[in-house]
């Protein structure tokens, strides 16, 4: 009897213990295609090493945060990297739905060669020098 008592108090102990963490999950989308679930996004803890990446359903969850005030830094390549506060609260799970867009380009990033700064592709593929 002693023992079953024993094991029940640790028990006890040690899931009030384990409920003082919360977690995070949330589902990252593409606004660009018709919120498309994005998959394989970076989804980081920003100012830890907490990070993770979303699944085939654009889904992913983050365990065993502190309670606390987080900003979960979203990117994914060619994408506007997002910064989203997160309120994480003890023995609960906060939920987040983001999407991204694609990141924009406009003309004055892209530069222009010049025709006299390209080579001749024709006479180098041969060999033969001007």
């Amino acid at each position: 009897m002693k023992i079953a008592a024993f094991c029940f108090i640790l028990f006890c102990t040690f899931n009030l213990s384990a409920q003082e963490e919360g977690i995070i999950k949330g589902n990252i989308f593409d606004t660009e295609m018709n919120n498309e679930p994005l998959l394989f996004a970076d989804v980081k803890v920003k100012g830890s090493q907490v990070k993770t990446q979303t699944n085939f359903r654009g889904n992913f969850e983050i365990n065993g945060l502190e309670p606390g005030s987080y900003i979960l830094k979203v990117s994914f390549l060619g994408y506007e990297t997002r910064e989203i506060p997160v309120e994480v609260s003890a023995s609960h799970t906060a939920y987040i739905s983001e999407g991204l867009q694609a990141e924009s380009i406009s003309l004055s990033d892209v530069v222009m060669a010049e025709e006299n700064t390209m080579p001749n592709t024709s006479t180098l593929a041969l060999g033969i020098e001007k």
